[in-house]
């Protein structure tokens, strides 16, 4: 069933989809430079160069805007972290874990709209398929380390890394810029160690 967050016309040509992209780019330089709040369909489409219609045609409410680039975030963070499961086998456990969230702080940096989404409706809650889907590849990071642990096990392992790193967006929107840097180095920490703890196989409960 359609909801109210659901494209109002999904574009079949090059052309249309081109035009969400050049509209979804717009609202993102607008929820970043005004905020979820102060951002409005009229602000959004100024900022495009479109016809307030123009947007009503693919997006029925500024919820939906914003439901369509969270998609987009969760497509791009997965994009980058998808080789992430080859150097596991290779490097370090730290590697790892500065590679996860260094990617992860970049991404951020260079979409500061993704920040100001956190304030938008449900933007706490990701659909059970996208977390399925990155509940499912940060564990084939860790099955790639310790290829005996359980499934299960992978999966909470991962469950809980995922929230360390949600963790982090939020205090890391809410810090000064100068204050950042550090912050993050403690997330690499606790991170890091979490995972030494639970991934070491002589660890006797599952």
């Amino acid at each position: 069933m359609p909801t109210s967050t659901d494209l109002r016309r999904i574009p079949r040509q090059s052309r249309g989809r081109r035009r969400v992209d050049d509209l979804l780019d717009a609202a993102a330089a607008e929820i970043s430079h005004a905020g979820y709040d102060a951002a409005t369909m009229c602000s959004i489409a100024d900022r495009a160069g479109a016809a307030i219609g123009s947007l009503y045609q693919f997006f029925p409410n500024k919820e939906a805007v914003a439901q369509a680039l969270r998609q987009r975030y969760c497509d791009e963070f997965e994009r980058r972290w998808a080789p992430l499961a080859t150097q596991a086998r290779r490097g370090s456990l730290e590697e790892l874990v500065n590679r996860l969230v260094d990617s992860t702080v970049a991404f951020i940096e260079q979409h500061p709209a993704f920040l100001a989404l956190l304030d938008a409706p449900a933007a706490m809650h990701v659909s059970p398929a996208v977390r399925e889907r990155f509940q499912s590849l940060v564990a084939t990071f860790l099955l790639a380390r310790r290829p005996r642990m359980a499934p299960e096990k992978a999966r909470r392992l991962a469950t809980v890394t995922l929230q360390m790193i949600k963790g982090m967006n939020f205090l890391y929107r809410d810090l000064a810029p100068r204050a950042r840097r550090r912050y993050v180095l403690e997330f690499k920490i606790l991170l890091l160690r979490y995972l030494e703890c639970r991934l070491d196989h002589r660890m006797k409960r599952g």
